[in-house]
């Protein structure tokens, strides 16, 4: 079977997938250059602005994740499409996975079987509590003070190798790093290797962009300013949908693209679409557009549409688990536990911890729930 992915614009496609590995290229060498070379033009420039941001700390990370915010009322989620370093490396683990053709994952991706928790929204805002919470520990002790500082902190912050540790200063164990070049390279490998890592067994195991569909803490803090401002971009029918689902079937977000035209004034309203365009783009009758005007009105009635709610498990968008909400839900709170036991060797092991937990959990569960019934819980490809 065709991938569906593959049928996209070679262009827009192209150009997304330049842009991602261009934000991971600046991080390499923002990184060599401040340890390599003491250049030292500006600091981190990530998330670590968000609690910046709280504390009154106006640095580089601050104002980048203020022009994320601002993007987030006229693009939406574009950023994490186009811009997240994260998303770059998923969206390698997915290109490797496919030219490996690993049958596990190919089976989930060619019927886009997205599997994921009834509690996604739960699981990201539990990890973005717990990242602030160093946050409010610190203004619990501190008074608020506003600072400029933009070169703090440091591009390494958080990850293996800050400080010269590997770990941070308060972790059990550690090893020590003298800042050599070879030692940087060392370092940027091994951060590199762990997040791909990671993120390989999240899309083998949960379909592609699982780690973004499921657990990134930051979609939560975006998802708040999505759809507040009326005339902001989204993808939009302005033709007649003929009613191919291909736009539906190829979203690699598991948005049912075509029912949500349908429901939302031919506007994509799901504040899970990233902007990657691939519903456009595989849209047969090519009558999708990102663009804040007025959608075009659906003459031909698609009757097929009007019954709601679309998303469950078997219609291959927004897979759900089988898996009672009970058990669900505790999943979601050990693995966010893992995250929290892991994260006393620094920010970066929380992530680490968190995906750890969840496969381990979940695969346990999957295993204990075939046991059992005697059936899988994955939906058979068609």
């Amino acid at each position: 079977m065709k991938d569906r992915v593959l049928s996209a614009s070679p262009l827009r496609r192209k150009l997304r997938y330049f842009c991602l590995f261009a934000v991971n290229f600046y991080i390499v060498a923002h990184v060599l250059l401040w340890y390599g070379f003491d250049i030292k033009p500006w600091g981190k420039t990530a998330m670590t602005g968000v609690p910046a941001l709280i504390r009154g700390n106006i640095n580089s990370a601050a104002i980048m994740v203020a022009f994320i915010i601002a993007s987030v009322f006229i693009f939406g989620r574009a950023f994490c499409g186009w811009a997240c370093h994260i998303r770059g490396i998923l969206e390698l683990s997915d290109w490797v996975m496919r030219r490996l053709n690993i049958k596990g994952y190919m089976k989930l991706r060619r019927s886009n079987i997205l599997l994921n928790t009834r509690y996604a929204w739960l699981l990201r805002m539990s990890a973005f509590a717990i990242l602030l919470m160093p946050v409010a520990l610190y203004l619990k002790k501190h008074s608020f003070s506003l600072t400029f500082d933009m070169r703090s902190p440091a591009p390494w912050t958080d990850l293996p190798g800050n400080e010269g540790l590997l770990f941070a200063s308060q972790a059990p164990f550690n090893m020590a790093f003298s800042y050599n070049f070879s030692e940087i390279v060392f370092l940027v490998v091994l951060t590199l290797v762990i997040i791909f890592t990671a993120t390989f067994f999240l899309n083998f195991f949960f379909g592609q962009g699982a780690f973004c569909r499921i657990l990134c803490p930051y979609a939560f803090m975006l998802a708040l300013f999505d759809n507040i401002n009326p005339f902001q971009r989204k993808i939009t029918r302005v033709g007649q949908c003929s009613g191919c689902r291909q736009c539906a079937a190829s979203c690699p977000q598991g948005i049912d693209v075509s029912r949500e035209i349908h429901h939302f004034n031919g506007k994509v309203r799901s504040r899970e679409c990233i902007k990657c365009f691939t519903c456009v783009d595989t849209c047969e009758g090519r009558v999708l557009k990102d663009t804040s005007v007025a959608a075009a009105p659906q003459v031909i009635p698609r009757a097929e549409y009007d019954r709601r709610p679309w998303h469950n498990e078997f219609k291959n968008m927004q897979s759900i688990e089988a898996i009672g909400p009970t058990l669900d839900f505790v999943s979601i709170i050990l693995s966010v536990f893992c995250g929290a036991i892991a994260s006393r060797l620094g920010g970066f092991w929380f992530f680490v911890g968190t995906i750890v937990g969840f496969v381990v959990i979940r695969l346990t569960i999957r295993f204990l729930s075939q046991l059992i019934r005697g059936a899988s819980i994955v939906p058979q490809e068609k």
